[in-house]
């Protein structure tokens, strides 16, 4: 099985470097996943091809898993290889493959009204120095799920924010009187998801990675306080439980699917299967933005991932690599990608649309990425994982109360300026 594996990947890293020769100035050469967004991809580019008569375009199958697909990229974006044209990468990598100048600027080929179509918080993580080098394809998020049942049961309302989320949690523990029923959980593992889960806290209580001036401002007061606030969820308030610091999206959908949580937030892949025949909390929950804190309303509580498309720099055929983008990304194309792939639209003026509305969870999606909040992948470039493994450890640290939340993002702060020489 192993050399099987490493014989299919030497064929596609082959064909990255194969490919400038058996291309045209009329081929273009496009490298997605088959999975993730691939029951579109033909339908897109025959619409490419129909608004550019003598236009070809190759379909060049990557693997969905991102570690895999994104080494066979830098591998030819190294080598300066000019396929493929067009690309599929993950939200994290744009900083850095913008930075080692490996992606062209759209605002070469999208007008301003053509990029401002498009959800701007998402849009900014493709953003550097002014220059947008990706098109958002299509987006995800962290959401809250929350049990209906319990709720009516209890004449509560849906949070809004974090200290009604906290209140109605104990009340229903408390009129449930159930020692295998906890208020919350999410993914407190150390793992990129955690950090996620903190941006959604603390961009619901006004903090932001960087402040105006782009300096590091992770251990701002509000920051802080959002941490304080996960910190006294798990010990102060004891609405979740110890396992929790364990836990990733899977293992934290699972409790809530057992009937044993009033409210989960993890990605919305796991609305599927909550929603399957089978779950003990079928037709017993819906979803909502994740809380914001007291006073900040108006904050980016909506931790966002996806995907974009970029042109290779390298490419030959930049002008119509971009035209191919704008196909995939066109309000049409992405209205049928949300209608007929279940794929939430990188275009906010598409939620509005009167199809979607019913069409499932995604009319809801829209309200939520509204309100979305980016890793700082951008900013910090190839940086970026070592910026995110120092973030897991201390909001770690502070979450297993081995340091004060003070203390923990006061000493991310001094690694994460160190790490970016500020």
């Amino acid at each position: 099985m192993k050399k099987t594996l490493i014989h299919a990947a030497a064929i596609v890293a082959t064909a990255f470097m194969a490919a400038p020769q058996m291309a045209s100035a009329e081929d273009l050469v496009l490298s997605i996943g088959s999975r993730g967004y691939g029951q579109m991809v033909e339908p897109n580019i025959e619409a490419f091809k129909a608004n550019n008569p003598g236009m070809s375009v190759d379909w060049l199958k990557v693997s969905d898993v991102p570690g895999d697909s994104r080494k066979l990229y830098v591998t030819g974006l190294t080598a300066k290889s000019p396929t493929p044209d067009v690309f599929a990468i993950d939200v994290i990598w744009a900083g850095e493959f913008a930075q080692r100048g490996w992606l062209e600027p759209l605002n070469k080929h999208f007008s301003a009204d053509e990029l401002g179509a498009f959800n701007q918080s998402f849009l900014s993580a493709a953003t550097v120095d002014g220059s947008v080098y990706a098109a958002p394809l299509y987006v995800d998020g962290t959401h809250l799920f929350y049990r209906t049942d319990l709720l009516e049961k209890y004449n509560l309302a849906p949070p809004q924010t974090w200290e009604e989320l906290i209140a109605a949690s104990k009340i229903v523990m408390e009129g449930e009187d159930n020692p295998q029923l906890y208020g919350f959980v999410s993914m407190w593992a150390k793992i990129e998801g955690l950090f996620m889960n903190w941006l959604s806290f603390t961009g619901g209580n006004g903090a932001s990675f960087f402040d105006a001036d782009g300096n590091v401002a992770v251990d701002s007061p509000e920051a802080i306080a959002a941490t304080q606030a996960m910190v006294d969820i798990l010990h102060t308030h004891e609405i979740a439980p110890q396992s929790i610091l364990n836990m990733r999206p899977d293992d934290a959908r699972t409790l809530f699917q057992q009937g044993r949580a009033v409210f989960l937030m993890v990605q919305d892949f796991v609305h599927a299967p909550l929603s399957a025949a089978d779950s003990p909390v079928a037709g017993k929950f819906d979803f909502k933005r994740n809380p914001y804190f007291e006073g900040h309303a108006d904050g980016h509580s909506t931790a966002m991932g996806g995907w974009l498309l970029a042109v290779n720099a390298n490419s030959e055929n930049k002008e119509k690599a971009a035209e191919l983008i704008k196909t995939f990304t066109a309000y049409d194309r992405q209205l049928a990608a949300a209608l007929d792939a279940n794929r939430a639209p990188g275009r906010s003026d598409v939620y509005t649309d009167a199809k979607l509305a019913n069409a499932g969870i995604l009319a809801k999606l829209g309200a939520n990425y509204d309100v979305g909040v980016v890793r700082p992948s951008a900013q910090t470039g190839n940086l970026y994982p070592r910026v995110s493994e120092v973030m897991q450890l201390e909001i770690t640290n502070a979450l297993h109360q081995r340091k004060t939340p003070e203390e923990a993002l006061g000493d991310a702060a001094k690694q994460v300026k160190e790490i970016l020489g500020q």
